[in-house]
């Protein structure tokens, strides 16, 4: 998409490119690696070999951590059966489903009280060293975590968790939209968001088979933290913070929000909510963390009580081995099959990312939906249905990040991100896996003769549901993408040529545009 200001320029609306004054700056402000001997950064697509390696360090490093980020915060669902036991936990008393359910949500509670206050922070300060603080403070109540001797120390420990990771998933995204250009950054960002199901699944399959092995849910803690520690500091040492909206080819930008206090985060706020297309994605992502969230928690939990009436029950490691393979395989495929099909779909429509990701969450209904009801009856089937719904489902991940990047200015883009973290976990998975267990439990004491499994399937019945609503959100908010992401263009006030988020490449001289 492209916006022309002036009739000389009408017929090359669609062409990129740095005015005269700031032609060459971009090397000289932002290099990706330690400036002392490394060379050059990102620069203006020149084709530079250097340079791509040095950003596809970064992207390694990022996703990395994020990877790290989502294999801890789904370990505990991976043991959720041995917490539930006090001969296994170690605690005083049997946990209810609502108190496995809280484990989650008191995580994910923090985790979104806390992302605005890093988007705010991330749009005006350096951001590798705010994810540098994350990441320690995550590291160090995971592991304290471990020793919790009680539910209630444990609950606090994974509260505090959320407000380390609340830094890093709020800011990484924003770094990545800054080294890579519009022509790349998707595929790239399906990179960074293939750690969310592949983490998630190592989540379940390293904390249950981690506990098996050792005998203790506690050592399925003490995993992460020590290599998350270690790419902070890779993070904080080998890499700079790249200039805001550097790779969207806009010099005249600034660097970071000029406003300071209370009243500027309002201001940039109201700017963010005011964009249609962003809130009505933030209104079907709510439908997809709210779905996820709930699945992610239960679905291990749910599979093994349904297998105690089967010739050959599951254990509670073999039932997070599998959810968890099937999640890290459609987790590739679907976050990658996402990024093919916008890449064949955007030229053809500019709309093509809200539709791929609300067609998705609509066909991943019925399979949700399926898998559960025939669980108390067939394995196979249930393995196979979660297969493809899961598959659907994982459409949206790296679409998402990428529509609420390219229809918010550079400089509110880390704010953007927090705006929609706090919305999609307020409504979505901050209180699903709560609700779900208390649904299961409030079933099971009305109706005494229901199974645990019966009473788990039908609160898990509502995450379908819930999730038909999302897919309508992102189809109705696809129509505003186009004008939205051309309002987020940048404009160089000294020229009257537009500097957008296009997919083309910068001119090489200012000569060429006039030709």
């Amino acid at each position: 998409l492209s916006l022309s200001l002036s009739p000389r320029c009408a017929d090359r609306s669609n062409r990129t490119f740095l005015p005269p004054k700031n032609r060459g700056s971009v090397m000289e402000e932002s290099s990706l690696l330690l400036p002392s001997g490394s060379g050059a950064g990102i620069q203006d697509h020149s084709g530079s070999h250097t340079s791509l390696r040095k950003a596809d360090f970064v992207l390694f490093i990022l996703t990395s951590i994020n990877l790290l980020n989502y294999l801890d915060r789904y370990t505990l669902a991976g043991v959720l059966p041995l917490l539930k036991d006090k001969n296994d936990s170690g605690f005083s008393h049997d946990l209810s489903d609502a108190q496995g359910g809280l484990l989650m949500t008191g995580f994910v509670v923090s985790f979104m009280i806390f992302s605005p206050l890093f988007g705010y922070l991330g749009d005006r300060m350096d951001r590798k060293r705010l994810i540098f603080v994350g990441i320690t403070f995550w590291s160090i109540f995971t592991v304290m975590g471990s020793f919790s001797p009680s539910y209630g120390v444990l609950l606090v420990a994974r509260a505090l968790v959320g407000i380390g990771e609340a830094s890093y998933v709020t800011i990484a995204p924003t770094i990545l939209a800054d080294l890579f250009p519009p022509d790349v950054r998707t595929h790239k960002i399906s990179i960074f968001y293939i750690a969310i199901p592949v983490g998630s699944a190592l989540g379940f399959i390293v904390g249950s088979q981690v506990a098996s092995a050792l005998g203790s849910w506690r050592w399925a803690l003490r995993v992460s933290p020590p290599l998350g520690l270690a790419l902070a500091f890779v993070l904080l040492f080998c890499t700079v913070d790249p200039p805001r909206g550097h790779s969207d080819h806009g010099p005249a930008a600034p660097t970071v929000a000029a406003r300071h206090g209370l009243r500027a985060f309002w201001d940039d706020a109201r700017q963010i909510l005011r964009v249609r297309s962003f809130l009505w994605v933030t209104v079907g992502y709510t439908a997809v963390t709210f779905s996820s969230g709930a699945m992610a928690q239960w679905a291990p939990t749910y599979v093994h009580r349904q297998s105690e009436d089967w010739a050959h029950p599951y254990s509670v490691s073999t039932a997070s081995l599998i959810f968890g393979a099937i999640t890290c395989v459609t987790g590739l495929g679907g976050t990658l099959g996402g990024a093919q099909l916008s890449k064949r779909l955007l030229p053809k429509t500019p709309c093509a990312d809200g539709y791929i990701c609300g067609m998705g969450l609509l066909i991943c209904v019925p399979f949700l939906a399926m898998g559960l009801a025939v669980c108390a009856y067939s394995g196979v089937a249930t393995w196979i249905l979660i297969f493809f719904g899961e598959m659907f489902l994982f459409l949206n991940w790296a679409l998402v990040a990428a529509i609420t990047l390219y229809v918010n200015k550079p400089t509110l883009r880390n704010s953007a991100d927090a705006l929609q973290i706090l919305t999609s976990h307020l409504f979505g998975d901050a209180f699903s896996p709560y609700l779900v267990g208390l649904i299961s439990d409030t079933l099971q004491s009305d109706h005494p003769t229901m199974t645990e499994g019966d009473a788990l399937m039908y609160a898990l019945l509502i995450t379908p549901v819930v999730a038909l609503g999302g897919a309508a959100a992102f189809l109705y908010g696809a129509r505003y993408i186009p004008e939205d992401r051309a309002a987020a263009s940048q404009l160089d006030p000294t020229t009257d040529f537009a500097i957008v988020n296009s997919a083309q490449p910068p001119l090489s001289a200012p000569e060429d545009a006039l030709n």
